[in-house]
C-alpha cells in the first residue's frame, strides 16, 4: 500500500509539474528567422523541412552548454548571454520573455543552432529550448 501511494504521489507531482506530458524529445535545429510579435521562430530542424514554433511565457529557457562551442562561432557570445539571463531567472524568479525574444532574433539572424522540445500544434508550442553549437 506505501508503494502505491509513493508512485500516485510522484505521478501527481510530474503532472502538475507538466514533466509527464512536456513535449517530444529535444530536436537539433538552426534558426532562421523569429518574429517578436507573434512569438513564431521558423527553423530548420536537422534533415527536415522548415518548421514554424511558438517561443511563450511558458516556454522553459535551458543553458547552453558553453563548452562545446568553438570560437571563433559568433553565437557564443550569445549563448552565453543567454545563460546569464537563464541564472538571473532562476535567482529572481521572473520570467524575461522579452529578453529571450531579443536573443532568438539575434540568434536567427546569425543562423544559430538550438535544442527545441516542442508540443503538437501549429505552430508548434516549445516546451523548452536552449542554444546549441
Amino acid at each position: 500500500m506505501r508503494v502505491l501511494c509513493s508512485g500516485l504521489a510522484a505521478s501527481a507531482v510530474l503532472l502538475v509539474s507538466g514533466v509527464a506530458f512536456s513535449g517530444g524529445t529535444p530536436t537539433p535545429v538552426q534558426l532562421m528567422d523569429f518574429d517578436r510579435t507573434t512569438g513564431e521562430l521558423w527553423a530548420y530542424p536537422q534533415g527536415q523541412a522548415l518548421a514554424t514554433y511558438l517561443h511563450q511565457p511558458t516556454t522553459v529557457h535551458e543553458k547552453a552548454l558553453l563548452s562545446h562551442f568553438l570560437p571563433p562561432d559568433p553565437c557564443l557570445p550569445l549563448a552565453h548571454v543567454w545563460n546569464v539571463v537563464v541564472d538571473y531567472d532562476q535567482r529572481t524568479g521572473q520570467v524575461s520573455t522579452p529578453v529571450f525574444d531579443a536573443l532568438l532574433e539575434v540568434m536567427s539572424r546569425f543562423q544559430c543552432s538550438a535544442t527545441v522540445t516542442a508540443d503538437n500544434g501549429s505552430p508548434q508550442p516549445i516546451v523548452t529550448i536552449a542554444p546549441a553549437p
